[in-house]
């Protein structure tokens, strides 16, 4: 049943009924013919008068007006529904097997949390090397090389922050999973006292892996872990922190040693190149550094570089403890760098990603 503004129809359908001939109903401007008599070409209309099944079904749009229903499918052989409850919006995930699948990451108790995701490469920027043989299979004993040669583990960020070797876990419902296409989940943990869950990826302990690695660090709040899926991860070789401290020419302790902040600069997922970090709003031209590699891998520091290259990263020292970071220049017209805290803690790369925002804090249009 449909509710129309009376008046206007009421108008309407007279004018249309006083233009009535022999051959056919002749509706004015703004008008449309039903049943013989002229209706509002674009009515406004109340829930019950949309609705049907198949290809033209109908729902209310939020104008208040019927628009066609386009429900997400999900292909049964293929993939399975997830269901974002708070916002409605149904995913589809992959289950034909492969390490293009996503594992389960189903949504965490009230008041706990879920993160799943993958493991990337900080040095080149992509995700890190599946394993050679069976790397669908859960890691079970530590291997030499792989995903499964890296340990992942979460914390309170703050906590991690003021002792990364010493901070307690959190412990997600039945452990840490990994496998060997570099897939992790932590599922139903409690949440961090201070708002920040924080990701540290280092060695599998107990092994002498190939290529060893340095402690890797991001965080991200509570309320996104409800559950975080696809999160980024980041593990750093020790030949990506020597070839960055052999081409800045800083001497003295490398990057990682130091404790260093790596903060990508990001628009729509793309790196943005332009862009110089700021701590409380300053620049800091002796504790930044930027690449001057042509994609989006970080090998090559340029010491004369003032703001990020093709890679959108900047590598900043000297922040002992959580301070704000942003950034300016290369910004998306309209938008800005968001501001966050964040540290450079000794013996950690910290990986932060920024994606420009709008002044309001939403995303960049």
């Amino acid at each position: 049943m449909r509710t129309y503004y009376i008046g206007l129809a009421l108008v309407t359908a007279a004018a249309g009924l006083s233009n009535l001939s022999c051959s056919a109903v002749e509706c004015g401007s703004g008008t449309i013919e039903r049943d013989g008599l002229c209706f509002p070409a674009d009515d406004i209309t109340t829930p019950a008068g949309c609705g049907g099944i198949g290809p033209f079904a109908t729902v209310l749009g939020l104008d208040g007006k019927c628009e066609a229903e386009t429900p997400t499918i999900c292909d049964e052989d293929t993939t399975r529904e997830e269901i974002d409850m708070d916002t409605g919006v149904t995913t589809c995930i992959g289950t034909a097997g492969g390490c293009g699948s996503e594992i389960d990451c189903t949504a965490p108790s009230a008041n706990r949390a879920t993160v799943c995701g993958r493991i990337w490469d900080t040095g080149t920027d992509t995700l890190i090397a599946q394993a050679a043989q069976n790397p669908e299979m859960p890691c079970g004993t530590p291997t030499t090389d792989g995903p499964c040669s890296l340990r992942v583990r979460f914390f309170d960020a703050v906590d991690f922050a003021a002792n990364p070797m010493g901070a307690m876990p959190l412990s997600p419902e039945g452990g840490v999973y990994q496998d060997g296409c570099g897939r992790f989940r932590g599922h139903n943990m409690q949440r961090a006292t201070l708002g920040f869950i924080g990701i540290g990826v280092d060695d599998a302990p107990g092994i002498t892996p190939a290529v060893p690695h340095v402690t890797t660090g991001v965080a991200l709040a509570n309320e996104a872990a409800n559950p975080a899926r696809g999160f980024r991860a980041y593990s750093t070789t020790v030949q990506t922190d020597t070839d960055w401290h052999t081409s800045s020419m800083i001497g003295g302790q490398t990057f990682a040693q130091r404790g260093v902040l790596a903060i990508v600069y990001h628009y729509k997922g793309v790196p943005q190149a332009g862009v110089t970090a700021r701590r409380n709003g300053n620049p800091i031209p002796t504790e930044d550094f930027y690449f001057s590699d042509t994609g989006v891998a970080r090998t090559t520091v340029a010491a004369a570089q003032t703001s990020t290259g093709a890679n959108g990263t900047a590598l900043v020292i000297g922040t002992p403890s959580p301070t704000a970071h942003d950034g300016i220049g290369g910004e998306p017209s309209g938008c800005r760098w968001p501001t966050n805290l964040a540290a450079s803690i000794p013996s950690v790369v910290f990986v932060q990603i920024k994606d420009a925002e709008t002044p309001a804090g939403a995303a960049c249009p």
